[in-house]
């Protein structure tokens, strides 16, 4: 399986330290309330996220990304991180294994196919009334234009295939289409970024029967 981080994993820090590092911040203040429960970061790139919770604290966190150049950087820490190497479209966990689940800037460089399969695994394997945190970019009348001339020089550079993928995400009104009412409640949402990224709080709907997802 082709690594698309293979060449960029050991820059993706350091180069996006400054952008990141408030975007980080605000997704731990919204969960800390929650340091005794389990997370997992689907798509976690180097791990940082989960780093500064548990810095912070944070007890049972757990980090999946399929990118091994990724998670070799994940790995180099001192904290107690449970580290997998999976699609996260098609885990491994058992239903409602988690009490939330983060998903940082990943949904939008996908295609629509793998959006979708996205957000139902994570409804599968939180528990109920679990919450999910996404943080991905938004295109609309709160966006500056200067988030979004950045945004797109960003995405362009990431290359063909990942630009074509934000674009089709941005013109099907982003998050917004894929998250489902009758699978989750919209609790809350944070600006970012010159309003061009949104850090979004939905919590899974309890009645929903996760065996009829199909």
């Amino acid at each position: 399986m082709r690594d698309d981080y293979s060449s960029s994993a050991k820059t993706y820090d350091p180069v996006l330290h400054l952008a990141l590092k408030p975007i980080r911040i605000s997704v731990m203040n919204e969960l800390l309330e929650f340091k005794e429960k389990a997370i997992i970061d689907l798509c976690c790139g180097t791990g940082n996220q989960l780093k500064l919770l548990a810095k912070n604290g944070f007890k049972d966190l757990h980090c999946l990304d399929r990118s091994t150049a990724m998670l070799e950087i994940a790995r180099d820490t001192d904290h107690p991180l449970n580290i997998y190497n999976e699609d996260a479209t098609q885990t491994s966990f058992e239903n409602e294994s988690f009490d939330i689940a983060i998903i940082s800037f990943s949904i939008h460089e996908k295609d629509r196919n793998t959006q979708e399969n996205f957000i139902k695994e994570a409804h599968r394997i939180i528990k109920k009334d679990g919450i999910i945190v996404v943080v991905d970019f938004v295109f609309d009348s709160q966006t500056t234009i200067l988030a979004k001339f950045m945004i797109t020089i960003i995405e362009r550079i990431a290359g063909k295939e990942h630009y074509n993928n934000f674009k089709s995400y941005i013109q099907n009104a982003g998050l917004s289409s894929l998250i489902k009412e009758d699978r989750f409640e919209h609790i809350d949402d944070k600006r970012k970024l010159f309003n061009g990224v949104t850090v979004s709080i939905f919590k899974k709907i309890a009645r929903f029967d996760i065996t009829t997802i199909n």
